[in-house]
């Protein structure tokens, strides 16, 4: 049955592959020999996974993650974007500078640029961090599509990282809808105790591929600075967005 599930699901993939406008759901079943109830569940499981969307009702096309999956490009596209961008930030708050991707309900650091400074926010290439309780996942979740992002919130786990750390969906929704109104995300003692986080997510045609964020130990965020950071997070974020959109056209 798994088996008979995953070829469907490659075959739901083929069948949508170079559609920029989308199939519906009829064609969908139709073409790969499943019954509609079946290509439902399975597509429904693919948005879910970010790997699908629904540009209407009853209609489904791939991500730019599915073809990321495939190739890697949109990966180097990001990196090779933000790296410039992301040091620009870094000699310009003097503190820890991340680019965050989501995966699944993780948020994976693909890019750190750490400050020196003895007392400083130390994360390492590949961490994986929950999305709830981080400045990084907070903006990219804020502006995925509301079909993957009602999915992460359906049941999420709630690690409770610290005393601090968000701990209910209502509060997550609350959190989420300020993200989202004010485009830029701030953490506060929730993963680290000491350590608030800065974050704004990266936006390409509508929906967030990444975040970047500023991290630096609570005690030096004073009211300035943070003005500071968030001004600078926002702008290092815009000029990635629109590099990574110029760059996959």
């Amino acid at each position: 049955m798994e088996s008979n599930t995953l070829i469907k699901a490659f075959a739901l993939m083929e069948a949508t592959a170079g559609s920029s406008d989308g199939r519906t759901l009829r064609d969908l079943s139709a073409d790969v020999g499943a019954s509609k109830p079946t290509a439902h569940r399975i597509l429904n499981t693919l948005v879910s996974l970010g790997y699908m969307e629904k540009p209407l009702a009853g209609t489904y096309r791939q991500t730019p993650d599915a073809r990321r999956l495939v190739s890697g490009t949109h990966q180097s596209a990001l990196l090779e974007a933000s790296k410039p961008v992301l040091q620009q930030l870094f000699e310009k708050t003097g503190e820890t500078v991340n680019l965050g991707v989501l995966r699944h309900d993780k948020v994976l650091y693909l890019h750190v640029l750490e400050c020196t400074h003895p007392l400083r926010h130390v994360v390492s290439l590949e961490t994986v961090d929950p999305f709830h309780s981080t400045a990084l996942g907070r903006a990219i979740v804020a502006f995925l599509p509301d079909d993957q992002r009602k999915v992460l919130l359906k049941n999420p786990t709630f690690d409770k990282r610290t005393p601090r750390t968000v701990s209910s969906t209502s509060e997550l929704l609350r959190l989420l809808k300020a993200v989202h109104d004010q485009g830029f995300a701030v953490e506060e003692d929730e993963t680290d105790l000491g350590v608030t986080c800065i974050g704004a997510p990266v936006v390409v045609r509508d929906r967030a591929v990444a975040a970047i964020s500023v991290a630096a130990p609570t005690a030096r965020v004073t009211d300035e600075r943070r003005i500071t950071f968030v001004e600078a997070v926002r702008l290092a974020a815009a000029k990635v967005s629109a590099a990574i959109d110029k760059a996959v056209a």
